[in-house]
């Protein structure tokens, strides 16, 4: 076999092929989390598998990662690398103000380029919802103990990390769109010591250390309570609004009794450059990278026509398939070895009717 052929026998790098017990699994989390999400009213929406380049390009951090091909007319095209910036286009152009608020639900295959040696990170089918039209802490609760029911469902236990956007746009409101995202980089992989060169542009000593200690901070509100009241020369309003909003959140997922899934972490802001409020990533042992992201983001819609708040959150279903609990694996089935087929296939069909699986 020639060295073309053999790896025109392989799948290309970004897609997968899912065989029989590992399918039966994918398939029933799937359906699993349909029931579960229509029980909080979110219906499903189905989005096209590619659209039109252009319209999204700015909003896709990694271009070089996204599928491309041009249509019969010639027009720029990419194959859907992210189900909810397709689902901001569709919504934002069916919806009117009397459908508000709306829960919306989806699931589907999604494709990127992967570097052979990532293969494994199995990103490649995202689930997950979205509550638009309401704006406040109430929705995000909504949507953060939605989450929390998700991972009961699915009987897995991520830690979540909540951050805020909102607190990142106030600090860094003098400084440029590119300086921005700079900033928001350095946080996000926790370098400091750049993060505080970048800070030197506009701020003084005081402010800069401030920041630094804000951004870098892990811990429970009371933790943050502390950091702010040490703070209170330098901490602006904005800033302390949305630390305020977040601080509000914890206390509330605290009375729900489910904060010990939740922590605080300012260094979350976002992976996506729409997001505007909360942000959260959810981490589980054992995978290298979040398995599921989320959080507000009010300007999307209106980047494809219509105004409205919006917040949700996407999970990689495929990063956490092999540690699902064991109602997920494959139920026990019986053999009939009765070699009349007509006795057999009665025998089978008793055994069916039961809820079980029996095999001629």
């Amino acid at each position: 076999m020639t060295e073309k052929l053999n790896r025109f026998l392989q799948v290309p790098m970004g897609t997968e092929t899912i065989y029989i017990e590992e399918a039966y699994k994918h398939r029933q989390a799937n359906e699993e989390l349909g029931k579960l999400f229509t029980s909080w009213g979110y219906l499903p929406v189905e989005t096209p598998v590619f659209d039109f380049f252009d319209i999204y390009q700015d909003f896709i951090p990694a271009l070089k990662d996204i599928y491309r091909l041009i249509d019969r007319e010639g027009d720029l095209l990419m194959l859907r690398s992210d189900i909810t910036l397709f689902l901001a286009k569709q919504m934002g152009l069916s919806l009117k103000e009397t459908d508000l608020p709306v829960r919306i639900c989806y699931s589907g295959t999604i494709l990127r380029h992967q570097n052979r040696e990532d293969i494994s990170k199995n990103e490649f089918f995202q689930t997950g919802v979205e509550l638009i039209g309401k704006e406040d802490s109430n929705a995000d609760l909504e949507i953060l103990m939605l989450l929390n029911s998700t991972f009961n469902s699915l009987e897995i236990k991520p830690i979540v990390h909540i951050g805020s956007r909102k607190l990142l746009n106030a600090s860094v409101s003098d400084f440029n769109n590119s300086d921005k995202k700079q900033i928001m980089s350095m946080i996000s992989y926790r370098n400091f010591e750049n993060l505080k060169n970048k800070l030197k542009e506009k701020n003084d000593k005081e402010r800069i250390d401030f920041l630094t200690n804000l951004f870098q901070f892990i811990g429970t509100p009371e933790e943050l309570k502390t950091l702010i009241d040490s703070s209170e020369k330098v901490i602006i309003k904005e800033e302390l609004t949305a630390i305020n909003d977040l601080i509000l959140i914890m206390e509330s997922l605290s009375k729900l009794n489910v904060d010990s899934d939740f922590i605080i972490d300012l260094s979350e802001v976002g992976n996506q450059s729409y997001y505007t409020g909360i942000v959260f990533q959810g981490y589980i042992e054992g995978v290298d990278s979040a398995v599921v992201s989320g959080g507000r983001y009010d300007n999307l819609l209106g980047q494809f026509g219509f105004e409205a708040p919006s917040v949700g959150f996407s999970l990689l279903l495929r990063k956490v398939e092999n540690q699902l609990g064991k109602k997920f694996s494959l139920p026990d089935h019986e053999n009939i070895d009765d070699k009349n087929f007509i006795d057999a296939y009665r025998k089978a069909e008793k055994i069916r009717k039961n809820g079980r699986i029996a095999i001629l």
